[in-house]
């Protein structure tokens, strides 16, 4: 083995030679000790669902026919992949294909591979509609009408699509599963710089309210800070104590702001004022959780510097450290203060992500009502501390008040249901009460799945039906999990009060302020397509019945991506209808995206493929919508590009609900074109 790789590095360099480790390694990682590969091996090793189309694949990395694979065939087939021209590359697809091997691929054949792939992808499709599939894309392929498709017919179906072309090309190391070798870069220092200025550059076009609160709020801690620590120095304290009490006096000013950021009755009032566009109100719980990291750290500053002072205080000369550490424990300041830190930290690591990413929602939830006891000890240990807090704590007060009197007022649910892809869909009763805008949210408590536990989650129906309320959840944790497996249920089984929920809301969020963009771009990924939903409703509802607001729009663009084929079913329906509608037909640009499917060798006869079957039916394969559904991930800088050239002397805003990673790159791809962005946050 040593002389093949040997001579191997010579026929290829040095830049093949570290890719030839790779490949070894990881083939070592499919053979195991035998250091031969069997059918089963390959298939395991490399991620493929469908045994007949890995027993395909394995026919041809086994070239010698002995029914196992050696490293130097692995390589071989591997190199080819990852090195070969386009045309070699093509041909091991074409092979593919050719299941009898004689140089061309018949109907039957096709059809095969096809129905393979579709397996090999979790796509679900009807005999008559794969049928019809393969029969459209081989009428394409085969030009000179033989029956039978050539290489050079298959080749030039795949030539015609070149970003396809070179995207089936690109991608065998990731079919293999082989680590990306990225070349290092000098000039990272100047690429950070650079990164950093259009982070700066894009926070300023986007979120010019939001810098203006944190410059704001900095200057307040930073007066404040300086406050106190110059009444202590006046006192001629101590380093540590001046800093101690620096930090309390910034501590006032937190204690009073952080119960601002949770005034969800009163942001959801501005934001329906003239003076919402101006305030960062969709940045409320980023700032929430700004002002409680600040806020502890502040708490560690001041107990620290107490600490230090005490400390510094005792002699090792005389027996004082009884004395004044029972000042310490023993004083009002002293108990309630140490108290205060107890419960702080209790709150703040209970709090952190990676709670709730192992499923204990329920612990932040109970930990974070400990606030009450928060503000309660900080009375009793400042007790002028009442003078901050009492705007704030009123209002508070007065919301806490609204929420409990309509949390006891109950919804009928009509019905819930358990739909694809682990979504639970919800139907009550729309409460009297309940006055709401499209895109807003609403906070759910269903005591039969938790008698405490609320969580927000978008309205999907339209605020102009007045009879019902519609809601869609994803399971992503354990309450939403619980929800789903007793929608699963035949109501026989159910709980008794199954049907008894209680809301508390709405409240509002960035997508409730499409109707004030010209072209807004809704991107919706899996179950963030819920607001949008509401919206695209409420836009029908509107254009049917002739409101001017929706007339001032110019173009919607909706973007909807989804990992499996499933999701899709959702709202599958009012996509259709709002393609069918003559009055939002040509307003609704609808752009579909399957993401969840990974790169392998016939992906891109899938794809051509399923165009060909568009253009012939006029109705997606996999949707049944006019829209065409993507088998690829949204190039969002080509997607923005376009969308800006067909709008150039236009405001257009970006809206996303969706995953965190996502979102950083659509704002920064937003800020590329110039286009306003914002983040559903709630």
């Amino acid at each position: 083995m040593a002389d093949e790789r040997a001579e191997l590095k010579v026929k290829t360099g040095k830049d093949v030679a570290s890719q030839l480790r790779d490949i070894e390694t990881r083939f070592k990682a499919i053979a195991g000790d035998d250091e031969r590969i069997d059918c089963a091996e390959l298939q395991v090793g490399l991620g493929l669902q469908d045994a007949d189309y890995a027993a395909r694949i394995f026919a041809l990395v086994d070239r010698d026919g002995s029914g196992t694979v050696t490293l130097w065939e692995f390589i071989e087939f591997a190199k080819i992949l990852i090195d070969g021209s386009p045309d070699e590359k093509l041909r091991i697809v074409f092979d593919l294909h050719d299941l009898n091997g004689d140089g061309t691929v018949d109907p039957e054949e096709l059809t095969h591979i096809l129905d393979r792939s579709l397996n090999e992808h979790s796509l679900d499709v009807s005999p008559d509609k794969l049928q019809a599939l393969s029969a459209a894309l081989f009428r394409s392929v085969d030009t000179d009408g033989s029956g039978a498709i050539s290489f050079a017919e298959f080749k030039a179906s795949i030539d015609a699509h070149p970003a396809l072309r070179d995207q089936m090309v690109a991608s065998a190391s990731t079919w293999l599963k082989l680590p990306q070798r990225i070349p290092r870069d000098r000039r990272k220092g100047g690429r950070t710089i650079q990164a950093l200025a259009d982070l700066g550059e894009r926070l300023w076009d986007n979120d010019r309210p939001w810098l203006a609160l944190l410059l704001l709020y900095a200057v307040g801690n930073i007066w404040m800070f300086r406050q106190g620590a110059l009444a202590e120095l006046a006192l001629g304290s101590d380093l540590f104590t001046v800093t101690a009490q620096g930090a309390a006096e910034a501590l006032k000013l937190n204690g009073a702001v952080i119960l601002i950021s949770m005034l969800r009755h009163s942001l959801t009032f501005l934001r329906r004022t003239p003076l919402g566009p101006f305030l960062p109100l969709d940045r409320a719980i980023d700032f929430h959780k700004v002002v409680g990291h600040v806020s502890f750290i502040l708490a560690l500053v001041h107990v620290g510097g107490y600490i230090a002072t005490y400390e510094s205080m005792v002699d090792p000369d005389f027996f004082t450290r009884e004395l004044i550490y029972g000042e310490l424990f023993g004083s009002r300041i002293g108990w309630s203060g140490l108290t205060l830190v107890g419960i702080f930290v209790v709150v703040w690591i209970c709090s952190l992500s990676f709670i709730r990413k192992l499923g204990l929602f329920e612990l932040f939830y109970v930990t974070h009502r400990l606030f009450w006891l928060w503000f309660a000890f900080f009375l009793i240990h400042v007790p002028e501390f009442w003078m901050w807090v009492i705007a704030p704590g009123a209002l508070f007060l007065i919301e806490q008040a609204v929420r409990l009197m309509r949390g006891r007022q109950p919804a009928e649910l009509s019905a819930m249901d358990a739909m694809p892809s682990d979504v639970t869909r919800l139907k009550l009763a729309r409460p009297e009460w309940f006055e709401y805008q499209a895109g807003e949210y609403v906070f759910l408590k269903h005591p039969a799945v938790s008698r405490r536990e609320w969580h927000p989650f978008t309205v999907t129906s339209n605020p102009e039906d007045t009879t019902t309320l519609e809601l869609h959840v994803r399971s992503v944790g354990t309450w939403t999990r619980r929800l789903n497996a007793l929608a699963a249920c035949e109501p026989p089984h159910r709980p008794s009060n199954w049907q008894k929920v209680f809301l508390d809301g709405p409240y509002g969020s960035p997508a409730s302020d499409i109707f004030d963009s010209r072209v807004p771009v809704l991107v919706g990924a899996g179950i963030g397509v819920t607001p949008f939903a509401s919206i695209l409703r409420s836009i029908l509802h509107r254009r049917r019945s002739g409101h001017p607001e929706t007339r001032e729009l110019q173009k919607v663009y909706f973007i909807w991506m989804n990992r499996d084929q499933q999701a899709f079913e959702w709202f599958v329906e009012l996509m259709a209808e709002l393609e069918g509608d003559p009055e939002t037909r040509d307003l609704i640009d609808l752009r579909v995206y399957l993401t969840g499917l990974r790169a392998e060798l016939t992906s891109a006869s899938l794809t051509v493929a399923m165009e060909v079957y568009h253009k012939e039916v006029g109705r997606d394969l996999l949707t049944g919508l006019r829209a065409p559904t993507r088998l690829s991930r949204p190039n969002w800088r080509a997607v923005f590009s376009e969308i800006r050239a067909a709008h150039p002397d236009s405001d257009v805003d970006v809206f996303f609900c969706g995953p965190e990673g996502l979102s950083r790159v659509l704002a920064r791809e937003s800020g590329r074109v110039d286009f306003g962005y914002k983040k559903e946050n709630f």
